[in-house]
C-alpha cells in the first residue's frame, strides 16, 4: 500500500514548488530584461555600422578605379550624398544615443542585480519577501521595456535610410572588388576601349565541366577555365601544383542574344544559359553559378547590352558616350573588295571576308 506522506513531507513539497514557481518567475522577468539589452545593442551596432561604413566606402571605391574599374558611374554620386547626409545628422543621432538610450544600459544593469539578488534569497531567505519584490521587479522592467522600446524606435527610424544607402554601396563595391581580384588573376589580354564589369567563379556545364572565372566586359563575354597540374610527387603525393587557365570561351557581347537563369543539373543547382543570336549557329551554354548570382549576371549583362555601362564608363573616364553605331553596316574588304553585309557584334574588332578570308577591321 502506499503510504501516505506525513505534515512535514507535505510541507516541504509545497515549498519547493514556491520556490520552483519563484525561479521560473524571475527567469521570465530577466528574458524580458535580455529584450532590453538586445534593444539597445541593436541600435548602438545599426549606429557603429553606418559610421564605420560611412568612413571606409571612399577609400574602397578610391581603391577599385585606381585598379581600373570604370563601370558604375554612380557610385561616386552616392558615396558623397550619403557621407554629406552622415556629417549632417551623425553627431546628432549620435548624441540623442547617448542621451536617452546608453542610460538606459544602468538600468537593466540594476534591475539584473535585484534579480541575482532575490534568486539568492529563494533558498536562504523569506518566500513572502521574493514574492512580494519579484512583483515590483515585473512592474519596473515592463516599464522599463515600454520605454526602451520607444526611445530605440526614433533612432532605428532615423538610421534605416542610412542603412538602406550604405548597404547598396557595399553590395555595389563587393562586385567591384571580386571583379578586379579575379581580373588580376586573369591570363588573356585586354583589348582596346575594353572595361571589365562583372567576374565571378563559374562552373561551364558543357566538355569538360572546367571551373573558372566568368567575365563581363563592355565589348566581351569570356570564361576562363582553371585546372591544376601536378608538377612534383613525393610518394604518391602531390607536393607541387600550378594552376593552368585556358579561354574556353571569347565571344564579342553582342552575339549573345538573352542570359536567362534555370536549372543547370539534375539536383536543381542554380545557374545561367547564354544564349547567342540564331545566325551566329552557337549553341547555348550553361553555367553553374552561386544561387544568389544568378540575378547579378542577368543585370550587368542587360547594363551592358542597354548601353549604359559604355555612358558610365566614358563619365568615369572623363570622355564623352560615344552614340553607338548600327548593328548593321556594309564593310569592303581590303583584299579583294568584297562587301560584308552580315551583322558586326557589338564588341566584334574585326570580321572574316566570306570571299577570300581576310580580316576585315570592324569599329567596335
Amino acid at each position: 500500500m502506499r503510504r501516505k506522506p506525513v505534515e512535514g513531507e507535505e510541507r516541504m513539497s509545497a515549498i519547493d514548488r514556491e520556490r520552483q514557481n519563484l525561479r521560473s518567475r524571475l527567469g521570465s522577468i530577466e528574458g524580458k530584461l535580455s529584450s532590453v539589452s538586445s534593444m539597445i545593442s541593436s541600435v548602438e551596432s545599426d549606429l557603429n555600422y553606418v559610421e564605420g561604413a560611412t568612413a571606409s566606402l571612399p577609400a574602397r571605391l578610391s581603391k577599385v578605379r585606381s585598379q581600373g574599374y570604370e563601370s558604375m558611374s554612380y557610385l561616386e554620386k552616392n558615396q558623397d550624398l550619403l557621407t554629406t547626409k552622415w556629417a549632417e545628422s551623425g553627431p546628432l543621432i549620435k548624441q540623442g544615443f547617448l542621451d536617452s538610450v546608453q542610460p538606459l544600459r544602468g538600468e537593466v544593469s540594476r534591475l539584473r542585480s535585484e534579480i541575482n539578488t532575490l534568486r539568492s534569497e529563494i533558498e536562504y531567505g523569506s518566500l513572502g519577501r521574493v514574492r512580494s519584490s519579484a512583483s515590483g521587479l515585473s512592474s519596473a522592467v515592463s516599464s522599463l521595456q515600454a520605454r526602451t522600446m520607444s526611445e530605440t524606435s526614433k533612432f532605428s527610424i532615423s538610421l534605416k535610410e542610412f542603412k538602406s544607402s550604405v548597404s547598396a554601396l557595399n553590395r555595389d563595391l563587393r562586385i567591384a572588388e571580386t571583379t578586379m581580384r579575379w581580373v588580376s588573376q586573369a591570363s588573356f589580354s585586354w583589348k582596346e576601349g575594353e572595361s571589365p564589369v562583372l567576374a565571378l567563379k563559374a562552373k561551364i556545364m558543357t566538355g569538360d565541366k572546367n571551373k573558372g572565372t566568368l567575365f563581363l566586359t563592355n565589348h566581351r563575354f569570356i570564361f576562363e577555365g582553371t585546372k591544376e597540374v601536378v608538377l612534383k610527387r613525393t610518394l604518391f603525393i602531390a607536393t607541387k601544383k600550378k594552376t593552368v587557365r585556358t579561354v574556353l570561351v571569347d565571344q564579342p557581347i553582342g552575339i549573345i542574344q538573352e542570359i536567362s537563369k534555370g536549372r543547370v543539373g539534375l539536383l536543381a543547382w542554380a545557374g545561367v544559359y547564354v544564349h547567342f543570336k540564331p545566325d551566329s549557329r552557337l549553341e547555348e551554354i550553361p553555367f553553374d553559378v552561386k544561387s544568389e548570382e544568378v540575378d547579378i549576371i542577368t543585370k550587368f549583362f542587360n547594363y551592358i547590352i542597354s548601353g549604359e555601362a559604355d555612358v558610365e564608363i566614358a563619365t568615369v573616364r572623363g570622355a564623352t558616350p560615344k552614340i553607338a553605331a548600327p548593328t548593321v553596316k556594309v564593310l569592303k574588304c581590303p583584299n579583294c573588295g568584297a562587301p560584308y553585309t552580315r551583322e558586326i557584334y557589338r564588341g566584334q574588332t574585326s570580321v572574316q571576308c566570306e570571299y577570300c578570308q581576310s580580316v576585315i577591321p570592324a569599329a567596335t
